[in-house]
């Protein structure tokens, strides 16, 4: 199968970008890349479910793909769900002939294990023998044996002759099981090629940010103690953070975040970076669980933890308020839905109608409105557009300069880049040392990928 000069565009964004790319088969092709990169579009185009705005695709096969996200159902048996992909055939067979352990086909798959329910993907995908295979994050939610046993399977294939394509964010497991390791940046390929050390994967992986200085909007007057504990040294000193046992996104298992203590100044953005499924979403919600005082979250997902759908615009504004006043409430949101620039029919209307950028602003007028001291920011502006993007960062600097502490947490490195004066990355649940913006640029590439001190 040849990807010839494929082209994908959503609006504004370019995510993949004039990509041509061969497979043959029993190869075992590592795809890697930061957040983003375009891999995942890039092989739902492969795969036939997604259309390129530009390109061809000659001697396509039929892929069977396991994705991220699960595509089961919860109400039914393992058995159902097996004959869901492979009517007529014995479940317990098609599990045998895959080569993978799971019991007891009769147990619901809402029951099951994460580990096992990505298991069972993997059984749907190669029980129709497929010529090629793609696996998206497979191990993400894998325990270490598992993991061990998912890439014998995918050796047992490569060497019956499938081609395995394997997208993944750790560098270990790729250098591993991978033959041929392909590094996307900005919906181009940077690197096709064979043997990589790790240093190399993770510089090719990570594209180097231009040095800058930072512009030190810290102020020394301290943010005021939210916590049990506040540094004395004229900053906020958030320490010995609880494990929440929430995984979001993550890859981590319950109690594996680890993080000694973050400073940050009045007036400061301290950006915390790192591949997705490095503890994040603990962070996040160990800091939403955690901090005391006058603080706003922005959170990862909008949609779960931001606002509440079926409300107006309204009602999800006056959510911070103590007492619910219908006329206060409609008056305040006609005039947020002015300063922020809200694409909305009126205060009235469904939060859940709003496009995602919109939605964003609610949630940034809500929580920036009442002036807060502290701000936790997590991956504000992903899956936003350019106008949204840029709206939201200017609000943070806004904030800033009023004299707002400010944690950044995204994935997307070009934001921390951009908006922070001193940057975190954590791996495996744990913080680097605080780094200045010029030092991250050097050291960022080798500390997500967990190689180097």
């Amino acid at each position: 199968m040849r990807l010839s000069h494929i082209t994908k565009r959503f609006g504004a964004n370019v995510a993949v970008d004039d990509v041509s790319l061969d497979f043959a088969p029993g190869e075992i092709v590592g795809l890697v890349g930061e957040n983003g990169a375009g891999k995942t579009t890039l092989m739902s185009i492969a795969a036939g479910e997604l259309a390129a705005d530009e390109g061809t695709i000659e001697d396509r096969l039929a892929a069977g793909v396991v994705h991220q996200h699960f595509l089961l159902v919860s109400e039914f048996t393992i058995a159902e769900n097996l004959a869901l992909a492979m009517w007529g055939r014995n479940a317990e067979e098609i599990i045998h002939d895959s080569g993978i352990e799971l019991r007891d086909v009769s147990r619901r798959v809402g029951d099951l294990s994460v580990g096992e329910k990505a298991k069972l993907e993997l059984i749907k995908a190669i029980a129709r023998h497929p010529p090629v295979l793609i696996l998206d994050e497979p191990t993400s939610v894998l325990a270490p044996t598992e993991a061990r046993e998912l890439f014998d399977v995918m050796r047992r294939l490569a060497a019956a002759g499938t081609t395995v394509i394997f997208i993944s964010h750790k560098i270990p497991e790729v250098l591993e099981v991978a033959t041929r390791i392909v590094v996307m940046r900005r919906g181009k390929i940077v690197v096709d090629g064979g043997v990589m050390s790790a240093a190399e994967l993770a510089e090719a992986m990570v594209e180097r940010r231009a040095k800058r200085r930072s512009d030190s909007r810290r102020s020394d007057s301290l943010v005021r103690p939210v916590l049990a504990r506040a540094s004395t040294t004229g900053s906020l000193s958030i320490t010995d953070l609880p494990s929440t046992g929430r995984t979001g996104e993550s890859d981590l298992r319950k109690s594996d975040l680890r993080i000694a203590g973050i400073d940050v100044h009045r007036g400061e953005i301290v950006a915390i970076i790192g591949v997705a499924g490095n503890g994040q979403s603990e962070l996040a919600a160990s800091l939403r669980d955690s901090l005391r005082g006058h603080v706003a979250h922005i959170p990862e997902d909008r949609a779960r933890d931001g606002l509440i759908t079926q409300m107006t615009i309204a009602e999800n504004i006056a959510l911070a308020e103590p007492r619910w006043r219908p006329r206060e409430a409609a008056q305040r949101a006609a005039a947020l839905i002015e300063r922020f620039n809200i694409r909305a029919q009126s205060p009235l209307q469904r939060a859940g109608s709003l496009s995602g950028g919109n939605q964003q602003k609610v949630i940034l007028a809500r929580e920036l409105e009442r002036q807060p001291e502290i701000i936790v920011a997590a991956e504000p502006t992903r899956g936003l557009d350019i106008e949204s993007t840029r709206f939201i960062h200017d609000e943070l600097r806004a904030a800033a300069g009023r004299g707002a502490a400010i944690l950044l947490i995204t994935s997307d490195l070009d934001e921390a880049f951009a908006l922070g004066d001193a940057i975190h990355v954590i791996y495996r649940g744990t913080l680097s040392a605080r780094l200045t913006p010029g030092d991250a640029a050097d050291q960022a590439p080798m500390l997500m990928a967990g190689v180097g001190a």
